[in-house]
């Protein structure tokens, strides 16, 4: 299956966004601009050959497939930040978001960076039809400066998380605010949050609808979908989560509680 053509063929209305997962924690978000965000794509193997640990399920698509408008890096880890393939996809006309840790590395790897942009936590900016502001995320020492971000297009607000631990008083900036769509980590590893935590998190967002990510990528990372969902209906029974399908595109609309389903 082409998945760059099944990203093409979706077709959002004003206040709809196409929500595609690539694995891991990697987003593509598409407007009813035709503008594309990738958030957190790791499309190479660049982990197995930095640690040895290699990746479990293929990438969807090559790095000079992405075709994106807006790329975010939340934090310096090379499933987060893939140095392997950010040469091409920079090469499209994009432009990078990511933490100061992020920026230097970029930096080093001879990136063009006059296509890079470095935030760190309440810094805004505005792209494409995007709205994105750096947000607190806790993701411990070996990656101190990891930012999540809140994104704003088409009046639908998304609170991606990044690799973080559940600290529910710093995150209240966020989960004050009206959140349409909830993406976090459950895997419980590397200071990540677990599957309660994830679900305590949603609980406390209240958002429209909460999608995980960070599991079964690689053999060391722990995250159970099933154990989410079944932490959701204990703590969160009344909020609507979604387990997508790597390569999965869905439709949310502000007019309709679960979104649309392609």
């Amino acid at each position: 299956m082409d998945f760059r053509k099944k990203l093409d063929k979706s077709i959002p209305l004003k206040e709809e966004v196409t929500l595609m997962w690539m694995g891991q924690a990697g987003f593509m978000v598409k407007n009813s601009q035709g503008r594309v965000m990738a958030i957190d794509l790791y499309l190479s193997n660049l982990v197995e050959r930095l640690d040895g640990n290699k990746r479990l399920t293929p990438a969807l698509i090559d790095a000079e497939e992405v075709k994106a408008d807006v790329i975010l890096a939340s934090h310096c880890h090379a499933d987060h930040l893939d140095l392997d393939s950010l040469p091409n996809m920079l090469s499209q006309n994009a432009q990078l978001y990511c933490c100061e840790e992020s920026y230097e590395l970029c930096k080093e790897a001879d990136l063009p960076m006059h296509k890079i942009t470095s935030m760190t936590i309440g810094d805004k900016q505005e792209c494409c039809g995007f709205q994105i502001e750096a947000v607190f995320a806790d993701h411990g020492d070996t990656a101190p400066k990891a930012i999540g971000y809140l994104i704003e297009t088409d009046g639908i607000s998304i609170y991606y998380t990044g690799d973080t631990a559940y600290q529910g008083d710093r995150m209240s900036y966020v989960t004050k605010k009206d959140i349409d769509i909830l993406i976090l980590p459950i895997n419980g590893e590397y200071g990540n949050m677990n599957e309660r935590d994830a679900a305590m998190l949603a609980a406390q967002t209240k958002a429209k609808i909460t999608i995980p990510c960070h599991f079964w990528t690689f053999a060391r990372h722990q995250g159970s979908p099933h154990d989410f969902q079944m932490e959701m209906n204990y703590v969160a029974p009344d909020l609507y989560s979604y387990i997508m399908a790597q390569g999965e595109c869905i439709i949310y609309s502000k007019n309709k509680r679960n979104g649309e389903i392609l």
